[in-house]
């Protein structure tokens, strides 16, 4: 919603906004746009506009929203404001999946960015290379990260349902938003609600022999279709050079570029393939998007250091699923071979306070050392614990945390926070800690 409100404001929109607990580094981003943001949602502080445009965070019984209601007025969905004012002019690549869906919108909008075509883009998060999360650009492309979770209180379907894509990327496909989706299923319903809608003309790019993805597919099929994986079976594939993916071979129908990068983590690659294979359906080389690559600098919380020192390194991830926690450890036993990994977890999702992950959890912390865990959700919390070794605890407060990082670290460490929100701001704390 904070992206969207950026571009209504490029627009040339007056736009303001009501959130509660915005953090960085979308409160940053939106306070150099001059967007206000009310803290709040009591009925006196409901400033007068044309329209409102209603994120899918707010329900009924919302006082804003009842006031909204009860005066008739003006109000729309974001992902249908979208479609009328943005999307309806422009070719669309729209990403989706379960993981990697910031990091691939990124990608694919910094190789249109640095080969000049002035794209336009809406990422739920930062990239490092652009100045906002949000752009209307100037040419006919427009990259959007596509997310499956619900319109609004009055719209229950997915939001990419609304943006038409020319081009859809499908990085993976497993369960998640549990609080609005009962299983994998229901999720496998609304993307093939989603391929309903697309063109005999467009394009779908997803991972080859994927069980999920190829069952939603299954189910009625009328478009395109390019398949990449990790070995050479399928024509398009990607191969590590170095083991931490740090540098690795791309190869599209045999026309192959290697690129060398900042980053790590076979998640990457895949990340990387996908965006490369989705603009080659405009006629960009591999050889231009990979060279765009090299200078790709990443997204805000996605595998970001924040320390770097020959004893102790400090790392912030957005991961918010057993599955991508796993493979961020996985890069960063890779990345730092030598190195103790402390992992600190904060789950904090809807689906991860659950207890829906169960023993999950637990396995996918197999590459650290040491783990916390932190939830809102106390019984969830001490079930975790409770069903692990003496390797994982749980966070019983910020003071006693640091005590016990404190004492725990050798000189050779690894710290890694993982959380889909502002974890109390721990980083800047253990940053203060250690330095």
């Amino acid at each position: 919603m904070g992206s969207l409100a950026l571009l209504a404001r490029e627009q040339g929109h007056k736009v303001s906004g009501c959130d509660e607990n915005t953090y960085p580094p979308m409160s940053d981003l939106l306070e150099e746009q001059g967007i206000e943001v009310i803290n709040g949602y009591k009925v006196e502080d409901l400033p007068e506009a044309d329209c409102y445009v209603i994120g899918n965070a707010l329900s009924r019984g919302n006082p804003m929203i009842e006031e909204i209601l009860d005066k008739k007025m003006n109000f729309v969905s974001g992902p249908e404001w979208m479609a009328r004012n943005i999307l309806k002019d422009k070719r669309v690549i729209a990403v989706s999946g379960t993981h990697g869906k910031t990091s691939t919108t990124s990608m694919i909008a910094w190789i249109l960015k640095d080969l000049g075509f002035d794209p336009g883009y809406l990422i739920a998060g930062k990239s490092k290379n652009l100045n906002s999360s949000s752009c209307l650009g100037k040419g006919d492309l427009f990259v959007i990260e596509a997310d499956e979770y619900d319109t609004a209180f009055f719209d229950k379907r997915a939001k990419f349902i609304h943006y038409n894509p020319e081009v859809l990327v499908i990085n993976n496909l497993e369960f998640d938003h549990a609080d609005i989706y009962e299983d994998l299923e229901q999720i496998k319903i609304q993307f093939h609600h989603l391929v309903r809608t697309l063109s005999s003309e467009s394009l779908v790019i997803s991972p080859k022999n994927e069980a999920s993805i190829e069952d939603v597919l299954s189910r009625g099929f009328w478009s395109n279709r390019k398949e990449f994986n990790g070995n050479s079976e399928c024509d398009n594939f990607y191969s590590h050079i170095s083991e931490d993916y740090s540098s690795f071979k791309l190869s599209l129908k045999g026309e192959e570029a290697s690129l060398k990068w900042n980053h790590f983590g076979e998640f990457n690659a895949k990340n990387a393939m996908a965006a490369v294979l989705s603009l080659s359906h405009f006629g960009i080389s591999i050889k231009d998007s990979v060279n765009s690559l090299s200078s790709f600098e990443g997204v805000s919380r996605r595998q970001e250091v924040l320390l770097n020192k020959k004893e102790i390194v400090l790392i912030d991830d957005f991961a918010h699923h057993p599955t991508a926690i796993e493979q961020t450890l996985l890069g960063l036993r890779k990345r730092y071979p030598g190195k103790k990994i402390i992992s600190l977890i904060e789950l904090r999702s809807n689906t991860m306070r659950s207890g829906y992950h169960g023993s999950k959890l637990i396995d996918s912390t197999k590459d650290s050392d040491l783990t916390f865990w932190s939830c809102q959700d106390e019984r969830t919390l001490n079930e975790l614990v409770k069903e692990s070794g003496p390797e994982h605890r749980k966070i019983d407060s910020t003071e006693s945390l640091l005590s016990d990082i404190t004492s725990n670290v050798t000189g050779n460490d690894l710290i890694v926070l993982m959380s889909n929100g502002s974890f109390q701001g721990l980083n800047k704390k253990i940053i203060q800690l250690l330095t």
